[in-house]
């Protein structure tokens, strides 16, 4: 149901107005995040699985710094070089 002020400030009701599902929106936003992966094809091996695994861009929840570490068995410094240089890569080719 859609609310809308009228010039008198009051809401009145108005059932032309589409609906609009919000959360449908954010859906789409992800969706198109895991569809442009090919961004991901210019980052080194190691940045591209911290910054898959961090985010959670491979469809399983996101993992903290020290899970990637475990999962990965590398240092921490390594891990966080990765992640760094990783999304300064990305920014660079987002920005243009």
């Amino acid at each position: 149901m859609s609310y809308w002020p009228t010039e008198d400030g009051w809401p009145y009701h108005d059932e032309r107005r589409e609906e609009i599902d919000f959360g449908a929106a954010v859906d789409d936003d992800v969706l198109s995040l895991q569809v442009e992966t090919h961004l991901l094809d210019d980052l080194e091996p190691l940045e591209r699985q911290v910054i898959e695994a961090h985010y959670g861009l491979t469809g399983a929840s996101p993992r903290s710094m020290k899970e990637i570490r475990g999962d990965l068995g590398v240092a921490r410094a390594d891990v966080r070089s990765a992640l760094g240089s990783g999304l300064a890569k990305l920014r660079t080719h987002l920005t243009g």
